[in-house]
């Protein structure tokens, strides 16, 4: 199992939270789950959830977007 950040395409803009969470939607393109999760942003725009694998053992082939 590899351990990578998601990149969030847009991550110029800033997305305030107090906590420094963000709010993350990732969608299976494989078999369509959807998964909202939490997530924390660094310095690089890169967004770290630990999320690894889809259900349907996919673990490389999702649509990412941060949820406002």
């Amino acid at each position: 199992m590899h351990m990578d950040s998601v990149t969030i395409p847009d991550a110029k803009r800033e997305v305030e939270s107090p906590s420094g969470r963000v709010k993350i939607h990732i969608r299976c393109r494989k078999c369509g789950e959807v998964f909202i999760l939490r997530g924390v942003r660094d310095v690089k725009g890169h967004v770290e959830t630990g999320f690894r694998r889809c259900l349907c053992d996919n673990d490389h082939d999702f649509d990412v977007q941060v949820v406002e």
